[in-house]
């Protein structure tokens, strides 16, 4: 028996199949390909699936699909079972970034500077000389403190945060006018 080729819209029928858009016997000759292919690793829109569902849940335990993080949310974070290292990354200038502790599943990290009062914060990344890296839209802050809290996971904190030194000015609408209203620059440090 051959194994047949992967469809051309692959991701398509995949979500016509799961949620039932499929006639029966569509259906049964599609789910017979896509374990013909899955059984020879050559069904990567499967092999995608799984690893979305996989992401969905970890970032569902935790709770946060937005951009920025209140402290009771990062407190629960704290007290759950997840491995999470916090770090406080004071009020502006310099921040060193040391390696993540072995285990690590969670960053999350407190930028002590009051955002109340401000509208569409934007927290935009460059390098030191400028070079642009990426922007975060629509960042929330604590509603109590105003304090941004940045979570991630440890993969991803690891990419962003040891790369090299970046910049990440946060701007926001304030007063009507939009303005720059703190920057930090990180700095991965080696291990002690």
């Amino acid at each position: 028996m051959t194994t047949p080729a992967t469809p051309p819209d692959a991701l398509a029928e995949f979500d016509d199949y799961t949620s039932g858009h499929m006639s029966e016997e569509a259906a049964a000759d599609f789910e017979e390909q896509l374990f013909a292919r899955a059984a020879i690793e050559a069904a990567p829109e499967a092999a995608f699936i799984d690893e979305l569902a996989q992401l969905s849940r970890s970032i569902a335990k935790r709770g946060i699909f937005e951009v920025g993080s209140t402290r009771a949310e990062v407190d629960a974070l704290l007290a759950s079972e997840l491995r999470v290292h916090y770090m406080e990354f004071g009020e502006g200038g310099v921040v060193e970034i040391p390696p993540l502790p072995p285990g690590t599943e969670i960053f999350a990290y407190r930028l002590n500077v009051d955002m109340r009062g401000a509208e569409r914060i934007d927290v935009i990344v460059e390098t030191p000389d400028g070079e642009y890296v990426k922007t975060f839209r629509d960042v929330r802050y604590d509603p109590e403190s105003g304090n941004i809290y940045g979570v991630c996971e440890a993969p991803l904190a690891e990419i962003s945060f040891r790369r090299g030194a970046v910049v990440s000015k946060i701007t926001g609408t304030r007063d009507g006018e939009r303005k720059l209203l703190a920057s930090f620059e990180t700095r991965p440090i080696a291990s002690p």
